[in-house]
């Protein structure tokens, strides 16, 4: 059995107290969990373990504090105004964070139509009539990014896609964008299920090959080639002077910074000073 811990870090308190990291900088905002007392904000084993005895207590305080605040919205959400921001036109919307912001990309949302760039109140009941027919538009799965659509078509064929097998894939026609989110395409649940299983494994075969292709001319370089401190070493010169030569075309030196090997040993056995 280990020795008992001297320290907690915030990291290692919130764990031993069943809290999120969000939910432990709650505790600390409203005084559940005290301050730390060790430099590097770390908790000493003297305040921590009085804390820890506390565990259900502190849990039933930031339960309450999270129905309270849901309760304030609640109630904000529902009374009526001459105006609403974002926040709470989402909301009177019925709407979740991202078929919100889903809508203002794609248009289904108007502008504010007001001078303090809020939602009119005539504006948001014409809004929320249609919100029925908004939520259908936008669905309830949210649309993925190329990084998890390339997850989720991995998880479904077994294979290993990654986001650049999403991009040919799209390019191909084969994957549909269904949106946009800052410029990139988005993805939904039925588009994804859309992709033969065969046309992922091409993508995915496809770009391992050119890969391969790529690893290959790198080694067959590698091979072909010597770095600048491995050309100097074979001509017997200090880099300075290598690098002098190679500004005055002396030696050629490719894009990668690598020097043909079969030139510099053609140097190296004409050089009269070696």
């Amino acid at each position: 059995m280990g020795e008992p811990r001297t320290v907690y870090g915030p990291v290692t308190l919130a764990e031993a107290l069943g809290l999120t990291q969000r939910l432990f900088k709650r505790a600390l905002r409203f005084g559940l969990v005290p301050p730390p007392d060790v430099e590097d904000k770390r908790w000493s084993r003297a305040l921590a373990e009085p804390v820890l005895l506390r565990r259900e207590e502190i849990a039933a305080a930031l339960e309450a504090e999270a129905a309270e605040r849901a309760a304030k919205f609640a109630r904000a959400t529902a009374r009526e105004r001459d105006s609403y921001g974002p926040e709470l036109l989402r909301r009177r919307l019925g709407l979740t964070g991202w078929q919100f912001e889903e809508a203002r990309q794609q248009g289904l949302l108007p502008e504010p139509d007001t001078e303090d760039g809020q939602w009119s109140a005539d504006l948001e009941a014409r809004l929320r009539a249609g919100a029925a027919e908004l939520v259908a538009r936008l669905g309830t799965v949210p649309r993925v990014g190329a990084v998890k659509a390339a997850t989720a078509l991995g998880q479904a064929t077994g294979l290993p896609v990654v986001a650049e097998d999403v991009h040919r894939l799209t390019e191909a026609g084969v994957l549909r964008p269904d949106g946009e989110f800052k410029g990139n395409p988005t993805y939904g649940a039925e588009s994804l299920l859309a992709v033969p299983a065969a046309a992922v494994e091409e993508a995915v075969t496809d770009r391992l090959r050119r890969a391969e292709a790529a690893a290959e001319a790198l080694r067959a370089r590698s091979a072909q080639s010597l770095s600048a401190a491995e050309a100097a070493e074979e001509l017997g010169w200090s880099a300075r002077r290598l690098e002098t030569v190679t500004a005055r075309g002396g030696l050629a030196v490719g894009p990668d910074g690598r020097y043909d090997r079969a030139e510099v040993a053609a140097l190296a056995e004409a050089d009269p000073w070696r």
